[in-house]
């Protein structure tokens, strides 16, 4: 396809992922005024929607080359070996084995950015919160959707032929992310089929403690199988933040921040 092809499908969904982001984040501020775990300075939260505006951006400049990369190699290695149902009564399985391999795939890469340096010094920023909100859910360095893209994203493409319907539905559900990173006083106790705020809210802790805990995204049976899970108290509600304590002061030091 052509670069020009490339560069109307980055333009487009840069232009859907900051309006449907923004439209998460609105929509997860009224909540978290609910039940907060504790009281959050508005302008952590504009600085976080702020650099996920500049973030994304910077990604739909540089998805072009990644996009058509990952599809040439996708195609001269044959595509995908699992041919998914793109309709009828098949379509609920394979959407639901899409999500779930995808889900999985992201569990081995979070874990892969906590424990090799130069993903860590990427990946910290979006744990450097530390009044962590529905908005520090879209506070990832700018290049780590290029690295997924390349890496698991690509894993996936080989594994799956799936149809856009399929893999527009994952892009659909994955916008329940926003939920774990709320600001809010909910967790699901042991019934941990859905990752949950108090639930995440531990991985995002600065106590030691917590540190290399709850990684998954969605589905929190891959840290039980994985050996990171850690149940919290039922009024268990950490702190968050490096345990540093250091944090951006402005959108360049971000935008620069590894």
């Amino acid at each position: 396809m052509s670069v020009a092809f490339y560069n109307s499908q980055a333009a487009i969904s840069v232009l859907v992922t900051i309006l449907l982001s923004l439209l998460g984040i609105g929509c997860g501020l009224l909540l978290e005024r609910i039940r907060p775990v504790r009281g959050l300075p508005d302008r952590a939260a504009i600085f976080n929607v702020v650099y996920m505006i500049a973030a994304a951006l910077i990604q739909g400049a540089i998805s072009p080359l990644v996009l058509g990369g990952t599809a040439a190699v996708v195609s001269a290695l044959g595509g995908g070996l699992l041919v998914l149902p793109a309709a009828g009564l098949g379509l609920v399985p394979a959407a639901l084995a899409y999500v779930v391999t995808v889900d999985f795939f992201e569990y081995l890469f979070h874990r892969a950015q906590h424990a090799v340096p130069a993903l860590w010094a990427m990946h910290s920023l979006h744990h450097s919160d530390p009044a962590m909100n529905v908005s520090t859910t879209s506070r990832h360095f700018w290049l780590e959707q290029a690295i997924k893209s390349v890496t698991i994203y690509l894993a996936v493409s080989l594994i799956f032929a799936a149809s856009p319907l399929v893999i527009l539905i994952y892009g659909l559900v994955s916008y329940y992310n926003f939920f774990p990173h709320m600001n809010l006083r909910v967790g699901f106790g042991r019934f941990v089929l859905l990752n949950s705020p108090q639930n995440h809210r531990i991985h995002h802790s600065s106590q030691p403690v917590h540190r290399d805990k709850n990684f998954a995204g969605l589905f929190p049976i891959f840290d039980v199988m994985g050996g990171t899970q850690y149940l919290p108290a039922a009024d268990e509600y950490p702190a968050t933040g490096l345990d540093d304590g250091d944090c951006p002061v402005s959108l360049t030091e971000a935008v620069a921040w590894p």
